[in-house]
């Protein structure tokens, strides 16, 4: 076979591209695949996994939860430094989770595909506690994330992120990752179907129930009286991200009885700010 001279005139970037574009018809390539192939169902197949996507687009760092239903995510693999796995790992497990937009996706029945944080996140949610406060503390510039269908509700998100040094992921590294994605799906499904830890069955809980349960938890261990069912709705969307009028649109209601809702919420907690809110939320976690 005759490779292409790679064109050094081009920008740097462009040359990159071009040079995993064509890894995709190359023996290497192939070679990479059977590899992972023959990693399925044995412990280093997630590294396996993340070495072959990485020729493809490259990251600083991935991890891997397993969703189902609103239960505690289970961290399958990462490659964090110890400070990056008590923020995304240790700390995210015990409740943050609830306002992942990559785990309210599974947790809305999405369960296979490659998507970007930014398609799935709520119209505020750059601008959210969750965000500002917590998910930014490592400092991810962009993310994205494999979702893989595993055994009964079990989903498996494995997560690609780049750090502020890095640019964000661009047009062609999205469509890269995208035209291998069932490939890859596929033999990640087989992988992951193996795995001891997801044959439990579906959860019975609902997700909605467990982050009203977590906010009235909080509320009551600071002697403050329960919130309504309405109140409580309200608070889970604007912690997750939502904006007043997206709230109006989820809850068929307007937006100025969503903004009278908050304006009582935030009254009755005798707090000032999502920023509160947020806090309060953090000091208690799921059971």
């Amino acid at each position: 076979m005759i490779y292409p001279i790679l064109d050094k005139s081009l920008p740097e970037e462009r040359r990159v591209d071009g040079s995993r574009t064509r890894l995709l018809s190359s023996p290497e390539w192939y070679a990479g695949l059977s590899e992972l192939l023959s990693r399925a169902g044995k412990p280093d197949f997630p590294q396996v996994f993340a070495d072959t996507v990485s020729k493809l687009a490259h990251f600083d760092y991935t991890v891997t939860f397993a969703y189902n239903g609103p239960d505690m995510p289970l961290c399958l693999h990462h490659t964090f430094q110890q400070r990056q796995f008590e923020i995304h790992v240790e700390d995210y497990e015990v409740g943050p989770y609830l306002l992942d937009p990559f785990y309210k996706a599974t947790a809305n029945g999405l369960r296979s595909g490659l998507y970007r944080l930014a398609e799935l996140a709520p119209d505020q949610f750059y601008k959210s506690e969750y965000y500002r406060s917590y998910y930014v503390q490592t400092g991810p510039v962009d993310e994205i994330a494999f979702f893989i269908p595993g055994n009964a509700n079990w989903t498996i998100v494995t997560s690609l992120m780049r750090s502020p040094r890095q640019r964000a992921f661009n047009a062609h590294d999205l469509r890269m990752l995208r035209c291998v994605e069932p490939l890859l799906r596929g033999i990640a499904e087989r992988h992951w179907r193996t795995d001891e830890r997801l044959k439990a069955g579906g959860s019975e809980r609902n997700e909605k129930a467990v982050l009203e349960r977590t906010v009235q938890d909080a509320l009551e261990k600071r002697g403050i009286p329960p919130l309504t069912p309405r109140e409580l709705e309200v608070v889970g969307l604007v912690l997750e991200g939502h904006s007043s009028e997206s709230i109006a649109n989820i809850l068929g209601i307007t937006a100025g009885t969503v903004r009278i809702h908050r304006k009582n919420i935030y009254a009755k907690m005798r707090i000032s700010s999502q920023r509160e809110l947020f806090a309060i939320f953090m000091t208690t976690s799921v059971l």
